[in-house]
C-alpha cells in the first residue's frame, strides 16, 4: 500500500477538499508535489501529511484577520514554513474571487498581521493577477513601495490567458515578477489556460509540460501550484483518484536546474528597502477597475464558513485589456533594479507625448523638480494643461530626455502607475538609448523609438526606419513595424525621435495602424 512520502519538489495544490490532497506524494510515485494551500488558514480534516501546509491571510476583512494570528502560529507550530499574502488585492470585480484592497488598507493590514511572524515563516507578497496597470505587477510595485520597513520574502503571482498567448507569454511574465522582485525568489500559486479560447486535452498537457520543465529549470522560480486540485482537474470526475493530468502534474520528470542565476537562500528574510530611482503613489481604490474579454470560471472556497469568500467565483482572463506586457513591465517599473550613476547635473527633457499629442513644453513645466524628472501618472492630464487625446484608451507619456553629458534617454509609462522619480545619479542604464547609423541615404540621424511602453532598440527596426526616410515613402505604425507589442492588449503610439540636417530634435509620431510619411 502507499504510503504519503515528503518531497522537495517545487509542485502545489491548490484545493478546497483536503481529502483531494491524499493522491499525491505517494510512494512508488516519484512525486514533486511537496505543499498546498487553499486559501484559508487551516489545512482542513484529511489533509496529506507529507504535504507542507502553506496558510492565506486572503483579505483583511474582520472575520479572517481576528482567527489569523493563532491559526498562523498553529500552523507554523505544525510545521509551516512559510505563509502567504492576500488573493488578488489588485483585482476589484464583483464575482471574481478577489480579495479587492485598497493600497492604504493593504499596507497597514500587511503591517498588523503579516508583520509580526517575520522571522518565524518565510512571508510571501499579496498574489497578484496579471492584468494590465494598474492591477498586476504594478499594483504590487505600488505595495512594495508603500509598505516601508516591511519583510517580503517572495514574490507571489497568478497567471491566466488563452492557449495561443500560452507558455511564451507565461514565461515573459514570470520573469516580469523577477525582474521587479529585487532578487526574491518567485511563487506562481494559480495558473491556467482560461476559456476564452477553447483547447483539447493535449494542449493543456502540452502548456503544462512546457511550464513546468521551464519552472524547475529555473532557479529563482522557488514553487508553483496550478489551478487546481479538484475534480475534472487534477482529479478524476467522481474524486476517487488523480485524473491523468492530475498523474502526469504529480510525478512529471524533473529538470536538473540550469539557470545561471543565483536563487536567494530560503532561509534569509529580505528588509524591503524602497528604490530611489521610482516612488510610487498610493493609487486610489477607484482606479483598480478591471475590464475583461472572458472568464475563467473557479471555485476558490475556503474550508470556513467566512462571508469574505464566495462559493463561486470567475476568474479574470489574462486576454485583451487586462493584459501588461513583460517588457512594457520591465520599462516601466523594474528598470531601478540595473540603474547606474551618471554625472549630477540636471535632467533636460527634448520631447515628449502624451498618446500622440506633443507636450514637450508643458512637460518642461511639469515634470521638472529641482533637476530631477518627477512624473505622476495620475493626473497627467490636469498637470499637462490638456484635455484627453484619445478618449476611451489607457494612454502613456513617453519623454525623451538627456544628461549633462548629452547622453539620451527614455522614460515611458502607461498611465495610471504612480509617481515615477528620476534623478541625474539614478538614471536606469537600459533607459538609455542607442547608437546606431543611419542607412545611406538618409538624412536624419534617430535619437529614440518608442512603441506603446516600450523603448524599441533594435537595429533592424531602426535600419526600417532610415530607409523609409530616405525614400520618402509613406509606411503604416503596427507592431509588424516594430517587432514587439509594446503594450499588450491596448492601443499604442509610436514616436520616433530624430535630429535633421542641422541637429535639431523633430519627431514623427503615429496611432496604431495609422500611416505617417517624414
Amino acid at each position: 500500500t502507499a504510503t504519503p512520502v515528503k518531497n522537495t519538489g517545487k509542485r502545489g495544490l491548490s484545493y478546497n477538499n483536503a481529502a483531494y490532497t491524499m493522491p499525491f506524494s505517494l510512494s512508488g510515485q516519484n512525486s514533486q508535489v511537496s505543499w498546498a494551500y487553499n486559501w484559508y488558514q487551516a489545512a482542513g480534516s484529511g489533509f496529506n501529511p507529507a504535504l507542507e501546509y502553506v496558510p492565506m491571510l486572503w483579505s483583511n476583512a474582520s472575520d479572517l484577520a481576528s482567527s489569523w494570528t493563532a491559526n498562523a502560529q498553529a500552523a507554523i507550530n505544525a510545521g509551516s514554513t512559510h505563509l502567504l499574502g492576500f488573493n488578488e488585492p489588485d483585482l476589484c470585480l464583483a464575482g471574481a474571487g478577489s480579495s479587492c484592497i485598497e493600497m492604504q488598507s493593504a499596507v497597514k493590514a500587511w503591517k498588523q498581521y503579516m508583520e509580526p511572524f517575520a522571522g518565524k515563516a518565510l512571508l510571501g507578497s499579496p498574489a497578484v493577477t496579471n492584468g494590465g496597470s494598474p492591477m498586476g505587477l504594478t499594483w504590487l510595485s505600488n505595495f512594495m513601495g508603500n509598505c516601508t520597513g516591511c519583510h517580503i520574502d517572495f514574490i507571489n503571482i497568478h497567471w491566466y490567458s488563452n492557449k495561443y498567448a500560452g507558455a511564451n507569454y507565461f514565461k515573459q511574465q514570470v520573469e516580469a515578477a523577477h525582474a521587479m522582485s529585487g532578487g526574491r525568489p518567485v511563487w506562481i500559486t494559480e495558473f491556467g489556460l482560461d476559456s476564452s479560447v477553447s483547447y483539447t486535452q493535449a494542449e493543456l498537457t502540452s502548456f503544462l509540460e512546457e511550464v513546468i520543465e521551464w519552472m524547475d529549470a529555473t532557479d529563482y522560480v522557488q514553487r508553483y501550484a496550478y489551478f487546481m486540485d479538484t475534480t475534472g482537474a487534477l482529479m478524476n470526475s467522481d474524486g476517487s483518484g488523480m485524473s491523468d493530468l492530475g498523474s502526469m502534474y504529480n510525478s512529471y520528470p524533473e529538470v536538473s536546474s540550469a539557470s545561471s542565476s543565483a536563487s536567494p537562500s530560503s532561509s534569509a528574510t529580505a528588509v524591503l528597502s524602497t528604490s530611489s530611482s521610482i516612488t510610487t503613489a498610493v493609487p486610489s481604490s477607484s482606479a483598480i477597475v478591471a475590464t475583461t474579454s472572458s472568464t475563467y470560471t473557479s471555485s476558490r472556497i475556503t474550508n470556513a464558513p467566512t462571508s469574505s469568500l464566495t462559493s463561486s467565483s470567475s476568474k479574470i482572463s489574462a486576454a485583451s485589456s487586462v493584459q501588461t506586457s513583460s517588457s512594457s513591465i520591465k520599462s516601466a517599473l523594474s528598470d531601478a533594479a540595473t540603474s547606474t550613476a551618471v554625472a549630477s547635473s540636471d535632467i533636460s527633457i527634448l520631447g515628449a507625448y502624451f498618446a500622440d499629442k506633443d507636450v514637450t513644453a508643458s512637460a518642461r513645466s511639469a515634470f521638472l523638480q529641482n533637476g530631477n524628472l518627477v512624473v505622476n501618472t495620475y493626473t497627467l492630464a490636469s498637470a499637462l494643461s490638456v484635455s484627453d487625446p484619445w478618449y476611451g484608451v489607457v494612454k502613456t507619456i513617453s519623454i525623451l530626455y538627456s544628461d549633462a553629458s548629452n547622453n539620451t534617454y527614455i522614460f515611458s509609462s502607461a498611465e495610471q502607475t504612480g509617481t515615477h522619480t528620476i534623478t541625474p545619479s539614478s538614471i536606469p542604464s537600459s533607459a538609455k538609448t542607442p547608437s546606431i547609423a543611419p542607412v545611406d541615404g538618409s538624412t536624419i540621424n534617430i535619437v529614440g523609438i518608442v512603441w506603446g511602453a516600450q523603448q524599441i532598440k533594435t537595429q533592424s527596426v531602426w535600419d526600417r526606419i532610415y530607409y523609409q526616410q530616405a525614400t520618402k515613402w509613406g509606411f503604416q505604425i503596427n507592431t509588424g513595424l516594430f517587432g514587439v507589442d509594446g503594450f499588450w492588449g491596448h492601443a499604442k503610439v509610436g514616436v520616433v525621435w530624430y535630429r535633421d540636417a542641422q541637429g535639431v530634435v523633430k519627431s514623427l509620431v503615429g496611432r496604431e495602424n495609422g500611416w505617417v510619411k517624414f
